[in-house]
C-alpha cells in the first residue's frame, strides 16, 4: 500500500482545489516558511481521523476552514480526500484503491467518506487500526513530534510501541468485553437484589400458607357449628318477638282508652278558659270606663279651679303678653330679611367660583401646549449633526482612496499590456510543440475514462443490487422475527384466553367452574370485538364491567356466588339476560351530540356482538359516548350541562356532575383479550403471505447478484489493461502538460488584472461617493437652520410658559378665598334660619295664650262644668260595683280550672307509665326484629341459604351452651393463628417458582460473566506476547540503527517495572564519545537524531505504507542530514517516505520535490519536479 494522492479544496491556506500526486520512493515538500507545506501532512492527518483541534494548530475544528485574505472572502467549508493504493492488500477486505474524504463546515458540522459511502469517523478509526496509520500513530511525525518522543513519560511512549506491535484492536476489543462485562455485572447485581428480595419474602410466605391452610381447617368446622347455634338463635328470638308483640298490642289498647277520656276533660278545660277570658276582657274595659270617669272629674275640678284663680289676674298678663309678642314679630322680620340678602350673596359666591374654575381650566390647557423642552429638542439635533460629519468624513476619506487607486490602476495596465504579448506569443509556440503529445494522452485517457465509467456505473448497480439483496434478506429475517413473535403472542394469548389469568381471582374462579355451575356464557369483554382505534376508549368506557360475568338467569348468578362464598374464591358482578334492561339515552341530549365536532358515536354502537347480548351491551355503553379528544369533549360536555359521561380516544373520562378521569397506568394490562388475539390471526396468515412472496424476491436477487458480479470482474481487468497504456501517455505528456498550465495561469492571470471592469467599477463607486457627499452638505445646512429656528423661539416660550404658571397660581389663590367665604355665609344663613324657627314658635305660643285667656272670659262656663262634675261622680259610683260583681264571677271560673287540671295531672300520669310500657315493649320488638335481621344476614351471605335449607342441614344441638363454649374454643384458635393471608397460598407457590426461575438466570448469567472474564484474560495475553515479541524486535533493530545513524555509540530500549499491560519504555543512548547520559542533557541535534534512529528502527519491524516527516532533521548538522537523507534510501523503493524539509541534503535524497508557495497572500499553490526523470531527460 501506498500514498497515491491529497486533494484538497478550503483547507487551511490551500483555498483553491489542489491536488497532490505521490510515488513510491521519496518525495520532498519545500518552500518559504509560512508557505502552508506543514499543511499538507495536516491535511493528511485530518482526513485519517485526527479529532483534536489543537494537534492541528487550532483552537476549535472550523479553524482548519479557509479564513480568507484581503482579497479573498472566507469559506464556509473544508474538504480533503486522500487515495491509498491497496493493489497489495495491505488491508484485508477491501478495494485495490482506497478514498477517505472528509468536510468540515463553518457551522461545524462534518461528513466523512469511505469511497464516496457516509460513514462514521469511527468507522475511519476502526479501517485504519494496526495498521501503523491511525490518528495516533508514527507514520506521521508533525513538527515537534521528534523531541515530544524523548520529552514524554515511559508510559506515554508505550502508546508508539503498542501501535507499532498491533494490539490496539485487542485494547479496544478489550474495552468493549469490558463494558459488556459491567452491563453483565449489573444486570447480576440487580437479579441478586431481586432474588434477595425474593428470598425475604419466601419464608414468610411459607409460613402464612401453612396458617392459612390450619385456618381453613378450622374456619369449615367453625362455620358448621356457627350454623346450628344461628338456627337456634333465630327460632328463640322468633318466639320472644311473638310474646313481646303481644304485651305491646294490650298497652296500645289502654292509651286509645286514656286518650279519650283526655279529649272529654280538655274539652271542659277549653270551654272555661273561654270563659275566663271574656269575663277578664269585661273587667279590663270597666277598668278603663273607670278610669276615664276619673279623668274627666279631675279634668272639670281643674277647669273649676282655673277658671276662679285667672278672673283676678286676667287684664295684667293680657298686657304683657300683647308687648312681648309685638317684639317678637319685629325681630322675626329682621331674621327674614337678612336671611333674603345672605341668598343672594351666596348666588353671587357661586357664580364668580365657577368663572376662575373656567379660567384654571384654560390655563391648564395652554400649559400643557408649551410643556416639551426646547433643550431636549436641541441637543438631539446636534447629536445627529456630529454623527453626519463623522459620515461625511469617512465618505470623503473612502473617495480619496479611490482616485488613488483609479491612476494606480491606469499605470498598471499599460505595464501588463506588454507583458501579455510576450506571454501570448510564448503560449502558442508551446501548444504547438503539445498538441502531438496532448492527442494521445487524451485517446487514452478517454479509453480509460469510458472503461471507468463504465466500472463505476456497473459497480454502483452492483453495490445497489447487494444493499437491496442486502435489504431485502434483512426484510425476509423481519418477516420471520415478526411470525415468530405473532405465533409466540397467539400461543400466550390462547394460553390466558383459556386459563382466564387476566381476571381477578373471583371471576377467574367463576369461568373455570362454568361447566360445573351451569348457565355461565363468559365475561364480558370476551363477547364483543371492536377497531383497534377504539380499545383505550372502550377499556375506560366499560371500567370494571369488563370483567362482569353473562349469565343465563338469576338461578346462575345464585349458584355462582354461593360457589365463591364456598371456596372463598372472591367476589364477582354477574349480568343475568332475564334481568338487564338496557339503557339509552335521551334524544335531546343524542341529538346534541351528533352536532357537536369530533363526535366518534355511542360506545355500545362502536362494538360488535352477538344480537342475544344486546341488552347487557346497551345497559353498560348506552350511556357513554366516544369523543377523539379532549378539547372537543369538553365543549360538548357544557353544552349538555355535563349530564352525560363522556370518553376520549386517549382514555380522559368526563362524567356527569363535572368531574374529570385521566392519565395512565404502570402496566398495560388488559383484558380484551379475544379481539387481539382476532387481529392477530389475520396478521399472521398476512406476514406468512408476505414472507412466500419475499423468498421468492431474494432468490432473484441472488441470480442478478452473481451475474453482475461476473461482467464486474472482467470489466475490471480490461481497465487495468487501459490503465497500463494511459500511463505511458501521461509520463509523456507530463512534462508539456505542466509547463502549459502554469504559462495558461499566467497569461489568465494578466488578462484578469488589466481587464476594464475594474476601472469601470471604481469609476461607478467614485460617482457614487460624490453624490452622498453632495446629501451629506444638504442634511448639515437643515440641521443647521432648524437649531437656530429652535433657539430664536426658545425665550418667548418660556416667557409665555412662567406668565401662564404666574396667571395659574393667581387664579387658584383666588377660587380658595371665594370658597372660604361661601362656607362662612353658608353657617351665618343657617344660624339665622335656625333664630327664625325659634322666634315663630315663641309666637305662636302667645298667640295660643292670648286666644286662650279669651276663651276663658265667658262667665256662663262655670255651671256648665259643675253640672258635667256631678254626672262623672254618679257614673264612678256604678262602674265601681258592676266590676266588684264581675271580679267574683272570675274567682270561681279560676277555681272550676284548678279542680280541672288536678284531674288532667294524674291522668297525666297514667299516661306516661302507659307510654314508658310502651317505648319499653317498642325498644324490645326492635331489638329482637334487627337481630333477627342480622341472623338473616348472615345466614345470607355466609352460607347462602334460606331458612329452610339451613334448618335442613344445621345440626339438633343438646346443650346451646356447651356450643356456644365449643365455637369460642374454635374462634380463640382462630385468633391464635393471627392474622390470615389466604392469598398466601397462592402467592407462595408464585414466588416459589419465580424464585427457581431467577436462580436459572443468575446461573446463566455467572457463566457469561465467566465467559467475559475469560476472553479479557486471553486478549490481556495476547497482548502480552505480541508487545514483547515485538518489543525486543524493535530493541534489537534500535541498536542497529543507533550505530549505523551515528556512525557508532550504543542505544538500548529498557522496559519500566511493572506488569507487561502497563510497562513503560526508557530510552538508553550513548552517542560516540560520550558517556551515557540523561535524554535531557542531549543537545537538539543528538535528541533528534536518536529519534530517527528509534523511528527507522521501528520501520524496519512495522511495516508501515507510508511514513510522512515534518520537518523532522532541522536540528541535525550537515553531516548528520546527509546521514539521515542516505539512511532514507536504503529503504526499498516500494516504501514511500514524504519529507517536509528546508535541508539540501534532504533534497539531493528525493526522488520528487514538491515546491509550495504563496504567489498570492495567504494562498498555497503546489510546484512539482521528478528529479530522477529530470536528470534522465537532461542526460
Amino acid at each position: 500500500m501506498f500514498l497515491k494522492e491529497i486533494e484538497m479544496q478550503g483547507f487551511k491556506s490551500f483555498a483553491d482545489k489542489t491536488k497532490v500526486e505521490f510515488d513510491q520512493g521519496v518525495t520532498a515538500v519545500v518552500g518559504p516558511n509560512g508557505s502552508g507545506k506543514s499543511n499538507i501532512t495536516e491535511s493528511l492527518r485530518w482526513a485519517l481521523g485526527e479529532s483534536s483541534a489543537k494537534s492541528l494548530r487550532g483552537g476549535k475544528m472550523p479553524d482548519v476552514i479557509f479564513a480568507g485574505t484581503e482579497n479573498r472572502k472566507p469559506l464556509n467549508y473544508a474538504q480533503v480526500s486522500v487515495t491509498l493504493d491497496n493493489s497489495d492488500h495491505f488491508i484485508e477486505n477491501i478495494a485495490d484503491e482506497v478514498r477517505v474524504e472528509r468536510r468540515i463546515f463553518r457551522n461545524g458540522d462534518s461528513e466523512y467518506l469511505i469511497d464516496g459511502r457516509k460513514v462514521r469517523l469511527r468507522d475511519i478509526h476502526d479501517l485504519f487500526m494496526d495498521t501503523g496509520l491511525g490518528r495516533d500513530s508514527f507514520s506521521i511525525i508533525s513538527q515537534g513530534r521528534v523531541e515530544a518522543i524523548f520529552n514524554s513519560k515511559p508510559e506515554e511512549r508505550r502508546a508508539i510501541f503498542e501501535e507499532a506491535a498491533g494490539v490496539l484492536k485487542y485494547k479496544t476489543r478489550k474495552k468493549e468485553t469490558q463494558s459488556k462485562l459491567e452491563q453483565t455485572q449489573g444486570n447480576l447485581d440487580r437479579l441478586e437484589d431481586i432474588i434477595y428480595e425474593l428470598d425475604m419474602q419466601v419464608q414468610p410466605l411459607e409460613k402464612q400458607a401453612s396458617i392459612a391452610k390450619r385456618f381453613l381447617v378450622l374456619d369449615e368446622e367453625r362455620q358448621g357449628l356457627h350454623l346450628s347455634i344461628l338456627i337456634e338463635d333465630i327460632l328463640q328470638h322468633q318466639s320472644d318477638l311473638t310474646t313481646v308483640e303481644e304485651k305491646l298490642l294490650t298497652v296500645r289498647e289502654e292509651l286509645a282508652t286514656y286518650y279519650q277520656q283526655r279529649q272529654s276533660l280538655e274539652d271542659e278545660n277549653q270551654s272555661l278558659k273561654q270563659k275566663r277570658h271574656h269575663l277578664s276582657e269585661e273587667i279590663e274595659a270597666k277598668q278603663l270606663a273607670l278610669l276615664d270617669v276619673t279623668k274627666l272629674k279631675s279634668d272639670l275640678e281643674r277647669q273649676i279651679d282655673l277658671i276662679r284663680l285667672e278672673s283676678s289676674q286676667k287684664a295684667e298678663k293680657k298686657e304683657e303678653a300683647g308687648q312681648r309678642l309685638a317684639e317678637l314679630e319685629i325681630k322675626a322680620k329682621d331674621c327674614s330679611d337678612q336671611i333674603t340678602q345672605k341668598n343672594i350673596e351666596l348666588t353671587t359666591l357661586s357664580e364668580k367660583i365657577a368663572q376662575i374654575r373656567s379660567e384654571i381650566v384654560s390655563i391648564e390647557s395652554s400649559l400643557e401646549r408649551f410643556s416639551t423642552n426646547p433643550d431636549q429638542i436641541i441637543e438631539k439635533l446636534r447629536e445627529d449633526f456630529v454623527t453626519l460629519m463623522q459620515e461625511e468624513a469617512d465618505t470623503s476619506n473612502a473617495l480619496t482612496a479611490l482616485l488613488a487607486d483609479i491612476e494606480n490602476q491606469k499605470q498598471a495596465s499599460q505595464a501588463k499590456s506588454q507583458e501579455i504579448q510576450e506571454v501570448s506569443k510564448n503560449l502558442e509556440v508551446l501548444k504547438s510543440n503539445a498538441k502531438v503529445a496532448l492527442e494521445r494522452f487524451e485517446t487514452a485517457k478517454k479509453n480509460v475514462r469510458q472503461l471507468l465509467s463504465h466500472y463505476q456505473d456497473l459497480g454502483q448497480t452492483l453495490q445497489n443490487l447487494e444493499g437491496e439483496y442486502k435489504n431485502q434478506q434483512s426484510i425476509l429475517f423481519d418477516h420471520l422475527d415478526e411470525i415468530k413473535s405473532k405465533q409466540a403472542r397467539i400461543s400466550s394469548l390462547e394460553s390466558i384466553l383459556k386459563n382466564h389469568s387476566n381476571f381477578y381471582a373471583g371471576v377467574k374462579s367463576v369461568l373455570q367452574a362454568k361447566d360445573q355451575l351451569g348457565g355461565i356464557i363468559g365475561a364480558v369483554s370476551e363477547h364483543l370485538s371492536f377497531d383497534k382505534h377504539y380499545q383505550t376508549a372502550l377499556e375506560i368506557a366499560l371500567g370494571g364491567s369488563s370483567q362482569h360475568i353473562i349469565v343465563e338467569d338469576e338461578g346462575a348468578a345464585k349458584r355462582s356466588i354461593a360457589f365463591l362464598k364456598k371456596n372463598r374464591q372472591g367476589r364477582a358482578t354477574f349480568l343475568p339476560l332475564t334481568t338487564i334492561k338496557p339503557r339509552e339515552l335521551a334524544q335531546h341530549y343524542l341529538s346534541k351530540l351528533q352536532s357537536s365536532q369530533g363526535f366518534l358515536g355511542i360506545a355500545s354502537e362502536l362494538v360488535t356482538y352477538d344480537q342475544r347480548l344486546s341488552n347487557i351491551f346497551k345497559n353498560n355503553l348506552g350511556l357513554t359516548a366516544i369523543f377523539d379528544t379532549v378539547d372537543n369533549a369538553n365543549v360538548a360536555a357544557r353544552q349538555l350541562n355535563y349530564q352525560v359521561r363522556l370518553v376520549t380516544l386517549d382514555g380522559t373520562e368526563l362524567r356527569p356532575g363535572g368531574s374529570y378521569s385521566g392519565g395512565a397506568n404502570r402496566q398495560n394490562n388488559t383484558v380484551f383479550i379475544k379481539p387481539e388475539l382476532d387481529n392477530l390471526k389475520k396478521e399472521l396468515k398476512q406476514a406468512q403471505s408476505k414472507q412466500l412472496i419475499q423468498e421468492k424476491e431474494v432468490a432473484a436477487l441472488l441470480e442478478q447478484l452473481k451475474e453482475k458480479q461476473e461482467t464486474l470482474t472482467q470489466l475490471k481487468n480490461d481497465g487495468e489493461q487501459a490503465r497500463l497504456e494511459e500511463q505511458r501517455a501521461d509520463i509523456e505528456y507530463q512534462q508539456l502538460s505542466e509547463k502549459l498550465a502554469d504559462l495558461n495561469k499566467l497569461y489568465n492571470g494578466l488578462q484578469l488584472s488589466n481587464g476594464v471592469s475594474e476601472q469601470t467599477t471604481s469609476e461607478n463607486e467614485k460617482n457614487r461617493l460624490e453624490k452622498e457627499l453632495e446629501q451629506f452638505a444638504i442634511k448639515k445646512e437643515e440641521l443647521t437652520t432648524s437649531i437656530a429656528q429652535i433657539k430664536e423661539d426658545k425665550d418667548s416660550i418660556q416667557e409665555k410658559v412662567n406668565n401662564l404658571t404666574t396667571l395659574l397660581s393667581e387664579a387658584q389663590l383666588e377660587e380658595r378665598d371665594l370658597l372660604n367665604e361661601q362656607k362662612f355665609e353658608r353657617a351665618n344663613c343657617t344660624r339665622l334660619e335656625i333664630t327664625l324657627s325659634e322666634i315663630k314658635r315663641d309666637i305662636s305660643n302667645l298667640q295660643t295664650l292670648l286666644s286662650h285667656q279669651d276663651s276663658q272670659l265667658d262667665k256662663e262656663e262655670l255651671p256648665r262644668i259643675e253640672k258635667q262634675l256631678l254626672q262623672a261622680n254618679k257614673r264612678r259610683e256604678n262602674d265601681e260595683e258592676k266590676l266588684v260583681s264581675l271580679r267574683f264571677e272570675l274567682e270561681d271560673c279560676e277555681a272550676a280550672l284548678d279542680d280541672l287540671a288536678a284531674s288532667l295531672a294524674k291522668e297525666g300520669q297514667k299516661n306516661e307509665s302507659l307510654i314508658r310500657q310502651q317505648a319499653q315493649l317498642e325498644s324490645q320488638c326492635e331489638q329482637l326484629s334487627q337481630q333477627l335481621m342480622i341472623f338473616s344476614r348472615q345466614l345470607s351471605e355466609d352460607y347462602q341459604m334460606t331458612l329452610d335449607e339451613a334448618k335442613v342441614k344445621a345440626n339438633v344441638l343438646e346443650d346451646i351452651l356447651m356450643a356456644r363454649e365449643q365455637l369460642k374454643s374454635l374462634q380463640a384458635k382462630i385468633k391464635a393463628l393471627g392474622p390470615v393471608n389466604i392469598d398466601a397460598i397462592a402467592q407462595f407457590e408464585e414466588v416459589h417458582e419465580r424464585l427457581t426461575f431467577l436462580n436459572t438466570q443468575r446461573d446463566d448469567l455467572v457463566h457469561a460473566k465467566n465467559l467475559l472474564l475469560e476472553t479479557i484474560t486471553d486478549m490481556d495475553d495476547e497482548v502480552k506476547t505480541r508487545f514483547k515479541s515485538t518489543f525486543e524486535a524493535i530493541r534489537h533493530s534500535f541498536k542497529e540503527t543507533f550505530v549505523q545513524m551515528f556512525g557508532g555509540g550504543s542505544a538500548d530500549l529498557i522496559l519500566t517495572e511493572g506488569d507487561l499491560l502497563s510497562a513503560g519504555v526508557d530510552i538508553s543512548v550513548q552517542p560516540p564519545g560520550k558517556k551515557i547520559q540523561s535524554l535531557n542533557l542531549m543537545s537538539g541535534g543528538e535528541k533528534a537524531l536518536s529519534a530517527l534512529a528509534l523511528l527507522f528502527a521501528i520501520i524496519r519491524v512495522k511495516t508501515i505504507p507510508f511514513v510522512i516527516l515534518d520537518e523532522v532533521e532541522a536540528a541535525l548538522d550537515e553531516a548528520n542530514v546527509k546521514r539521515f537523507g542516505d539512511y532514507l534510501n536504503r529503504f526499498d523503493k516500494s516504501s514511500q517516505f514524504i519529507v517536509v524539509t528546508h535541508r539540501k541534503g534532504t533534497m539531493s535524497a528525493a526522488d520528487s520535490i514538491y515546491g509550495v508557495t504563496m504567489q498570492e497572500s495567504g494562498v498555497s499553490k503546489i510546484v512539482s519536479v521528478k528529479l530522477k526523470e529530470a536528470q534522465e531527460m537532461t542526460n
